[in-house]
C-alpha cells in the first residue's frame, strides 16, 4: 500500500526522480542490515567481557537489553539471571526478567517474580502495573477455559425451503439438503443456537491447546412444520503453535446429528485439518481441508433419503485483512466434492465469497457480503429431465447492522437475498430472508 502511495505522489507531483523510491528502499534495507550487524558485533564484544567478569552488573544489563532488541530472549534471560545471582535484591531486574519470561511463554516463572516484587511493597504505581501483568499471566496460566454462546433469533423467509425441489436449509453456514417434496412459500421461523466451548492449554513449551465445542440448534417454522430442524454437533482437536510464531495448525474430529420434522434425518462423521499463517500485523490466511461421511435415514413416509449416503471433501482458503482498525475484509475461495450412492446427487462445486465489516464508535457495526457458487452434477436425474445434466449457479447478497449492547450482548438485523439459476427449470428459485437476533457470550 505504501509503495502505491509513493508512486501516486510521484505521478501527481511530477518532480520525483526516476527509481528514487527503489533507491530509498535499498538504502533503508542496507542501513538496517548494517545496524543489525553492528548490534551482533557489540553483543559478541559484551559477551567476551562477561566471560571475563560474569558478575559485572553494568555489562550484563547492556547485554540483556541489546539481546532483547535482537529478539534473543533466552540470552536476555540468562543475563538477567546472572545479575540476580550477583545481587538478589535488584527488583527492577526481576520485573524486566518477568516480562521477558512472558515473551517466551514461561508464565509460571513470570508470575513468581511479579509476586516476589509485589511482596516487597513497591510504590503504588508499580503495584498497579504488576497487577495488570498478573491479570494477563493468570489468563494465560489457566489450563482450562470455558465459554458459552447463546443466540435467539427470528427469520422471515419468502421461500423457507430455499428451493422448490431438492433444496436445502442453511444452519449457521451448514447446508442441509431437504426432501424433494418440500414446497415453497413464505413463512417465519424462530430459532435458538447454543454452544459450549472448552480449551485446555497443554503443559508444553509452546502452549499447544486442545479445543472442544458442543452445539445445539433448533428451529420451528410457523407453517412449514416439515422444515423444523434440530442439529447437534461436536468438534474436538488440538491446535499447535509452530516454532515460527506466525504459524498455527491443527486438526479436529467432527460429528453431527440432524433431525428434520422431528425424525432422524442425517448423521455425519468427519475431520478438519487447518493452518493459520499471519502474513503481517494486518493480514492472516487460513487453509482448510475437511472430509465428512454422510449417512441419511429414511422416514416412515420417505424411502429415498438413503440414496444420498456418501461423503464430501472440501478445500478452502480464506484471507482476512484489516485495511484500518475499523475496516475488516474477508475473502474465501472453496472447492467441494460430494459423492453419493446415485450419480444424479453426486456433484462438484466451486465458490467465492467476499465480506466487509465496518466498526463504528460505541460498539455499532455494519456488514455487507456477496458470494457466488457454481455446482456441476455428475449425471441426469431421469425423474426430472432425462436429457440434461444439472448445473446450478448460485449468488447470495447480504447486508446487516448490529450493536454491541454490552461486552457480552450483541443485537443484529440482517437482510439476505439468495437465488439460483439452473439449466433445469425445476431447480431455479429465489429467497429473501430478514433475520433479527440477540447473542450472548459468556
Amino acid at each position: 500500500m505504501r509503495y502505491f502511495l509513493f508512486i501516486f505522489l510521484w505521478i501527481v507531483l511530477g518532480n520525483a526522480p526516476q527509481n528514487s523510491f527503489a533507491q530509498d528502499i535499498s538504502k533503508t534495507t542496507i542501513n538496517n542490515q548494517e545496524q543489525e550487524l553492528g548490534f551482533e558485533v557489540e553483543l559478541d564484544r559484551l559477551l567476551s567481557e562477561i566471560s571475563r567478569n560474569p558478575s559485572n552488573l553494568n555489562t550484563n544489563y547492556r547485554y540483556a537489553k541489546l539481546a532483547e532488541k535482537l529478539g534473543k530472549y533466552y540470552e536476555t534471560i540468562a543475563a538477567y539471571e546472572r545479575m540476580l545471582i550477583a545481587n538478589p535484591d535488584l527488583e527492577r531486574v526481576k520485573l524486566d526478567l518477568a516480562l521477558t519470561y512472558m515473551k517466551v511463554g514461561s508464565l509460571d516463572e513470570a508470575k513468581r517474580l511479579f509476586l516476589e516484587v509485589k511482596a516487597k511493597n513497591p510504590p503504588p504505581a508499580v503495584v498497579t502495573n504488576i497487577d495488570k501483568m498478573l491479570a494477563v499471566v493468570e489468563k494465560g496460566v489457566k489450563r482450562h477455559r470455558f465459554g458459552a454462546n447463546i443466540t435467539l433469533g427470528y427469520n422471515s423467509d419468502t421461500n423457507p425451503s430455499a428451493s422448490p425441489n431438492s433444496g436445502a436449509v442453511d444452519v449457521f453456514g451448514v447446508t442441509i439438503p431437504i426432501d424433494d417434496a418440500t414446497g415453497s412459500g413464505a413463512d417465519e421461523q424462530k430459532f435458538v443456537y447454543a454452544s459450549l466451548n472448552h480449551s485446555y492449554v497443554m503443559p508444553t513449551k509452546k502452549k499447544h491447546v486442545w479445543n472442544s465445542e458442543a452445539s445445539f440448534y433448533k428451529s420451528v417454522q410457523d407453517n412449514a412444520s416439515e422444515l423444523n430442524t434440530t442439529v447437534y454437533t461436536l468438534k474436538t482437536g488440538p491446535t499447535f503453535n509452530a516454532e515460527n510464531k506466525a504459524l498455527r495448525y491443527g486438526v479436529n474430529a467432527t460429528c453431527s446429528r440432524v433431525n428434520l420434522a422431528e425424525y432422524e434425518y442425517l448423521n455425519t462423521l468427519g475431520y478438519e485439518v487447518f493452518a493459520d499463517y499471519i502474513l503481517s500485523k494486518n493480514a492472516k490466511i487460513r487453509l482448510t481441508h475437511t472430509r465428512e461421511e454422510r449417512s441419511f435415514a429414511n422416514t416412515p413416509t420417505t424411502t429415498t433419503y438413503e440414496d444420498r449416503d456418501g461423503y464430501t471433501n472440501e478445500q478452502k482458503i480464506s484471507l482476512t485483512s484489516l485495511m484500518t482498525p475499523n475496516d475488516i475484509f474477508n475473502t474465501t475461495v472453496a472447492v467441494k466434492r460430494e459423492h453419493t450412492n446415485v450419480d444424479y446427487y453426486t456433484n462438484r462445486s466451486r465458490s467465492f465469497a467476499f465480506n466487509y465489516t465496518h466498526l463504528f464508535k460505541q460498539g455499532a457495526f455494519a456488514h455487507a457480503g456477496v458470494s457466488y457458487k457454481t455446482t456441476n452434477y455428475k449425471d441426469v436425474d431421469t425423474f426430472v429431465n432425462p436429457n440434461i445434466v444439472r448445473v446450478d449457479n448460485e449468488r447470495t447478497l447480504s447486508f446487516g447492522v448490529g450493536q454491541n449492547i454490552t461486552d457480552n450482548l450483541t443485537c443484529s438485523l440482517i437482510y439476505q437475498n439468495r437465488g439460483i439459476q439452473s439449466n433445469i427449470q425445476n431447480y431455479e428459485y429465489s429467497n429473501e430472508r430478514v433475520t433479527a437476533s440477540m447473542n450472548w457470550k459468556f
